[in-house]
Parts: C-alpha cells; structure tokens; sequence
C-alpha cells in the first residue's frame, strides 16, 4: 500500500513539474498594438532620377499623409513606414535608420523599392511615369 502511494505521489509531482515546464515555454503573443505609421512619396531629382542611390536616400522621400497610392512595379513611388524610422522633430522626415533598399530594373533604367530596417513597411512601385 505504501509502495502505490509513493508511485502516485511520484506521478503527481512529476505531472506537476511538467505542467510547470511546459507552460514556460509557450508562444509569446506578438504585440498587438496599433503602429503610427507615416507615409512617404518619392521625389526624384533631375539628375539620375531613378538611380538606387537616389530611391534610397531619405532626403529624396517627402513626407505625404494624404498620398493616393500607386500600382506597378516599374518605379519607386510612395512607402508607409513605421514611427521609429520617422524624424518627428518638424514636419515628419525620413531617418537615415530607415536603411531603404532598392532594385534596379535595367530594361526601364529605373530603380523601384525593395525594403527597409523596417520588416512592415507597406512598398508602393508605381509603372507610370
């Protein structure tokens, strides 16, 4: 009889010590607040551009809230971008951490938006001119 009860005492704890370890290492919930986000359309400069130099440069990103948005994939054209990467300082302006990256399509010579630091940044190319 006392040899069933340690066998049971052994299990509850062992359950309990299981129950503990597992519950440890469950999936954290991603954050789900909301994100400020800012959009940006591109301004080219005269010279070269649709260059990946000058798509990637922030100073070339205007700050556009009420921006309607673009279709195609030829050409950058406008971004939404998380808060973070965002100068709030005066008008909102893009930050250099933004780390913009581009793709030239050499059968236009013109070079469209791939990415940023920013994972959820929302990408808008535009094939009109």
């Amino acid at each position: 009889m006392l040899k069933n009860t340690n066998l049971g005492l052994v299990a509850l704890i062992w359950g309990f010590g299981l129950t503990i370890t597992m519950s440890a290492f469950k999936n954290a919930k991603v954050n789900d607040q909301k994100r400020d986000q800012y959009r940006f359309v591109y301004n080219p400069p005269s010279a070269s551009p649709y260059s990946v130099a000058n798509v990637t440069n922030p100073s070339h990103w205007s700050y556009a809230p009420d921006s309607e948005g673009c279709s195609g994939e030829e050409r950058a054209c406008s971004i939404v971008i998380d808060q973070a990467y965002v100068d709030l300082s005066a008008t909102p302006a893009l930050k250099p951490s933004a780390n913009l990256t581009a793709s030239f399509n050499a059968p236009t010579s013109t070079a469209y938006v791939t990415g940023s630091a920013d994972g959820l940044m929302q990408i808008e190319n535009s094939d009109q001119p």
